[in-house]
């Protein structure tokens, strides 16, 4: 009987980790369900204090280590599948391949759903932030709502441009408007300066124990396709120092969203658009007016394209690019230069991935989620008369 139980004890242990790991899955799951409750116990509660843990713990040391964190999970699970293959081979067990394949994968995926979930994925159901702006957010746009914003963003971009050379001067110590002298370094303390600054309107925006960190890989975004990412295992925002610097402030303020718990990249660059807003340094407000313009631009000719006329899509493009002003045009062709030069070395199908897990975590347009910041900004001018 004693050898009876030892030869069991291994499957029962396994069926009990089963059961532990599939309760704690299917309460993740329910609770999902009920955003109030997420964002008040997850985000504002366990969220916000693991990650100002991580914070401070990875933050001791001065380079990201966020990326090596994914080298060495990618070659665990690559040994780990190789040794699965292996002991399926060793103990005969080939005819049950497939039985065997889609348990273990299934127990697998079981994990890393509940890891993914309290270490980040919970941020995704939280409730939007509209209430906390006292917003009323449209459900959609229209061709005239994008053109009014084009046309106001036109002048903001032109007006802010003429201010730069000045705000350059005093604020990052350059004497003329050649961008590539200011270095991230300082578009990141200046953007953890700007939170703190409007912490004061805002109290949940306060961003405590900054985690700022340079990409140690920064030529994998071109092959993968990404700016910055917040690297939930570390709580670091993970920066690529060869961006454009007119890039940079936008992405930086978007980033330290996320380490804030807002997961939706609509309302990650929602809180980067508030920050440039109300932010008095001119750079700050430039770049998300060109990121903003961009935006409600691509939108406009979107729209325009659905109804099949292109003779008012070209008109529409030729209108703005007479209206902006001849350095607004220079800086753009400049960023898109950069995109342009690294669009051939994406790896086909990378960009269909990442579209499919926002769609996952409940970001029903994907990537297209990104411009959907265009409908809070309408709301937020709206109702600070902007």
């Amino acid at each position: 009987m004693v050898n009876s139980s030892k030869n069991r004890s291994p499957k029962g242990i396994k069926t009990i980790s089963w059961l532990a790991w599939g309760s704690i899955a299917l309460a993740l799951f329910i609770a999902s369900f009920f955003p109030d409750f997420i964002g008040q116990y997850y985000t504002k509660g366990l969220f916000k204090y693991m990650a100002l843990g991580m914070r401070m713990i990875t933050a001791l040391l001065p380079i990201a280590i966020g990326e090596l964190v994914y080298i060495i999970l990618t070659i665990y699970l690559i040994i780990k599948c190789l040794l699965y293959f292996n002991s399926i081979k060793i103990s005969n067990k080939i005819n049950h391949f497939w039985k065997s394949l889609v348990i273990s994968f299934s127990f697998w995926m079981v994990q890393v759903y509940v890891v993914f979930q309290l270490i980040w994925g919970l941020n995704y159901s939280q409730s939007n932030p509209a209430k906390q702006f006292n917003l009323t957010v449209s459900a959609n746009y229209s061709a005239q709502e994008m053109d009014q914003l084009s046309l106001s963003l036109i002048t903001e971009l032109n007006n802010t441009r003429e201010q730069l050379i000045d705000s350059l001067k005093s604020n990052y110590g350059v004497l003329d408007s050649n961008f590539s002298k200011i270095n991230l370094k300082s578009i990141i303390d200046r953007s953890i300066l700007e939170y703190k600054n409007i912490s004061n309107e805002y109290p949940f925006l306060r961003y405590q124990q900054p985690n700022l960190k340079l990409a140690v890989f920064p030529k994998w975004g071109d092959y993968i396709g990404y700016l910055a990412f917040y690297e939930p295992i570390t709580g670091e925002a993970i920066i690529r120092a060869d961006l454009p610097i007119l890039v940079q402030p936008f992405t930086v303020c978007h980033e330290i969203a996320h380490q804030l718990g807002y997961a939706s990249e609509t309302e990650a660059n929602f809180i980067a658009f508030v920050l440039a807003t109300q932010s008095k340094d001119p750079l700050f407000k430039y770049a998300m007016q060109l990121e903003l313009f961009s935006y409600s631009q691509q939108a406009q000719l979107l729209l325009i394209a659905k109804t099949g006329d292109f003779n008012k899509w070209k008109q529409v493009v030729a209108r703005n690019k007479t209206l902006l002003s001849p350095q607004v045009l220079k800086d753009r062709q400049e960023i898109r230069a950069f995109f342009l030069a690294r669009e051939s070395k994406r790896i086909p199908g990378s960009e269909k991935m990442y579209d499919q897990f926002l769609k996952w975590n409940k970001q029903a347009k994907g990537i297209d989620s990104y411009n959907e910041v265009l409908l809070w900004a309408i709301a937020y001018r709206k109702l600070h008369h902007l």
